[in-house]
């Protein structure tokens, strides 16, 4: 089972666009996020818990709570400075949950047995967040889930979807995250195929370079840095359909594959006001902490450009 993970901060720096993956090693050890004031908005991004992401060896919260996330992680926020270490909270995706704090945002977890609604009046509806960050579902979107999560899109909001490899049910109920992913996004009372991406079922691990050269992209040269690299340590790539939905893009791809409609590794797309952004695997997000007993590894650091892809793409769902 694989989970990878390290502590990191990334860099809002101009970084110099390489392909030299020494090279993107050795800056992620030195790289910091930025903790200057936001001159927008705050926004506030919601981290799913309530689809058994903590099932098996995973942890993919933002603070796991002795493995029961709670809506607020701990310490509190306001207590976080710009030398707070990511391990101040303990969940695989604390470092990225704390980056967004540092940045002048708020971030909350759905937890386990909490519905996810949209245009209701429970304090943790939808509405009420510019981002919903899923990472890895384990247990299938619900009819009802499904047309909030669409209907949330639809009318602003932003999706992060993270997949993983396929044949990685971790709570062995017959379904994985690719298949949740392809589940929620063609079996819906909304629209078939909303976005315009379908997981593929594959499970590959490589290191690639193969981007998007396009030097406007506001998430591989956004406010965060330059995404020059993404490491895949078994993911599932994506196929995209544009004639379904004309704004999905490809943004990064398998290292030998042309840049087209297949073998992509994280793509974007908008659907009604709201943005979308997936990416194939869950270990680039993986800062290695974790519930104990869980047998974690490098990720979030192991190169630079994996803090800047998931900081760039949130501040980017969010309008930001």
């Amino acid at each position: 089972m694989k989970l990878i993970c390290k502590f990191v901060m990334a860099s809002l720096a101009t970084v110099v666009f390489s392909c030299n993956n020494e090279a993107e090693k050795a800056n992620s050890t030195t790289s910091k996020i930025s903790t200057a004031t936001l001159t927008v908005t705050p926004k506030k991004f919601l981290f799913d818990a309530t689809k058994a992401e903590t099932a098996g060896n995973a942890d993919w919260v933002i603070d796991e709570d002795s493995s029961n996330p709670q809506r607020i992680p701990t310490p509190a926020q306001a207590t976080i400075t710009a030398t707070t270490p990511e391990n101040y909270w303990t969940g695989a995706l604390s470092s990225w949950g704390i980056a967004l704090v540092k940045l002048g945002h708020t971030v909350e977890t759905l937890p386990v047995g909490t519905a996810i609604t949209y245009g209701g009046t429970g304090a943790q509806d939808l509405k009420n967040y510019s981002v919903f960050v899923v990472d890895e579902p384990n247990t299938r979107f619900t009819a009802t889930e499904k047309t909030a999560i669409l209907n949330f899109v639809k009318n602003g909001g932003g999706l992060f979807m993270i997949s993983d490899h396929t044949i990685s049910d971790r709570n062995n109920d017959g379904w994985d995250s690719p298949a949740i992913w392809n589940d929620l996004m063609s079996n819906n009372a909304v629209q078939t195929n909303p976005f315009g991406i379908t997981i593929t079922l594959n499970n590959f691990s490589e290191t690639t370079s193969n981007r998007l050269s396009a030097t406007t992209n506001p998430i591989l040269n956004g406010s965060q840095g330059t995404v020059s690299q993404l490491k895949y340590s078994n993911g599932a790539s994506m196929s995209i359909t544009t004639t379904v939905n004309p704004t999905v893009q490809g943004l990064i791809w398998r290292s030998t594959s042309s840049q087209g409609t297949s073998n992509i590794m994280c793509a974007s797309s908008t659907f009604g006001t709201g943005r979308v952004f997936a990416i194939g695997d869950s270990s680039p997000a993986d800062d290695g902490t974790g519930a104990a007993g869980n047998t974690l590894y490098p990720g979030w650091t192991e190169l630079a450009s994996h803090a800047r892809l998931h900081l760039n793409a949130s501040l980017w769902l969010a309008k930001l």
